[in-house]
């Protein structure tokens, strides 16, 4: 699942104490909202084919100004263009989904660049877009000479990681 939203146009808003799931209608989850860092409120999409459901306002904020300062922050996010020039407006759902997949996707590198700390991850042209290949020992240049020679133009995803990229299996 891509992102539409670039991080940068986040702004204040984070999601933390993620939990996905595949539900009935796709990809469903549940989540803490927190703008400058402060627990704001929880977001529940169960995947059963609409709209996530309206955000549950923590109870030691204001929920209307919460609910309107992230209205204000939605309307800054650009026109999001379709393969067919269409032009898509961002609402609240396609924001905070695009905040989970996002902080899923920050788990996941950090996850890899761990193994990566002992082991050499890759992936083939050949492999599935999704499959990666694990070398339970550390990446050096005899390893990348190894697995180039082996393998050819393999991507090598402790190099991509320690560049600051995101490696193609997560969507990179």
């Amino acid at each position: 699942m891509g992102m539409s939203v670039k991080p940068e146009q986040f702004g204040d808003y984070s999601v933390k104490n993620v939990k996905s799931f595949q539900g009935r209608e796709g990809y469903g989850f549940n989540c803490t909202l927190y703008r400058n860092g402060k627990k704001v409120g929880s977001c529940i999409d169960d995947a059963s084919g609409g709209e996530m459901y309206p955000i549950s306002w923590e109870r030691n904020v204001d929920a209307e100004a919460e609910q309107k300062l992230l209205d204000e922050h939605i309307t800054t996010i650009p026109k999001v263009k379709t393969d067919r020039d269409i032009e898509l407006t961002v609402n609240e759902g396609w924001f905070v989904t695009d905040l989970v997949t996002y902080f899923e996707l920050q788990r996941d590198v950090r996850k890899m660049a761990k193994q990566c700390k002992t082991k050499t991850l890759f992936r083939t042209p050949e492999q599935n877009r999704g499959s990666y290949s694990i070398i339970p020992s550390p990446c050096d240049d005899r390893m990348r000479e190894h697995i180039r020679k082996k393998y050819g133009d393999a991507e090598i995803f402790n190099d991509v990681i320690n560049e600051g990229n995101i490696p193609s299996v997560l969507g990179g």
